[in-house]
């Protein structure tokens, strides 16, 4: 295991624990994301489905579907990650992760906002996920707004990074919004 998996491996730990020991607000969270302009227009939402100490999803997912947004759940199929159409009261089931995942086919159509879970990000745009790198892989040819959804302590000044991590475009948290491209790259 070299230093950089090393420190990543560490690193999730400790994010881990500390999002399990504290709570941000979910309120404030969710209004904060529905302030952006660049919202305004989209009609469709890539949205992760909350599960433990993510911040909460299901605030924007029934916001999205009150504004008759289309909107899309990730389901992981084998080492990919597809889109599958959110329906309020489709079965959901649970994935070998725990996550309630929806059914039915994968959207293969162009999705205008993701909004993705992470342990850490930065003030860079690079984000500290889970480890699987499903979420680099299903953005990779994606022109897709990239938005780090989480709480304002999952803010950190630096992260390591590798060149296949797909960065964020904006962090929206409980405290504050950071438009990326406004800062050096």
């Amino acid at each position: 295991m070299n230093i950089d998996t090393e420190y990543k491996k560490n690193l999730r730990k400790s994010m881990k624990a500390l999002r399990a020991s504290q709570r941000g607000d979910d309120e404030i969270l969710a209004k904060n994301l529905f302030s952006l302009p660049e919202l305004q227009d989209k009609t469709t939402f890539f949205v992760y489905n909350a599960f433990g100490s993510e911040a909460d999803t299901m605030p924007v997912i029934e916001r999205l579907l009150q504004e008759n947004k289309k909107i899309f759940l990730p389901r992981v199929e084998g080492k990919d990650m597809v889109a599958v159409p959110y329906e309020k009261d489709a079965p959901m089931p649970k994935s070998n992760y725990g996550i309630a995942e929806p059914t039915g086919a994968a959207y293969l159509g162009e999705i205008e906002v993701t909004v993705l879970p992470l342990l850490a990000t930065d003030t860079k745009g690079n984000r500290l996920g889970y480890g699987g790198g499903y979420y680099d892989k299903f953005l990779k040819d994606r022109k897709s707004l990239k938005i780090g959804y989480c709480y304002d302590f999952q803010v950190l000044d630096e992260l390591c990074a590798q060149p296949h991590d797909v960065k964020l475009d904006i962090v929206v948290t409980d405290k504050r919004v950071l438009r990326i491209q406004e800062v050096e790259r």
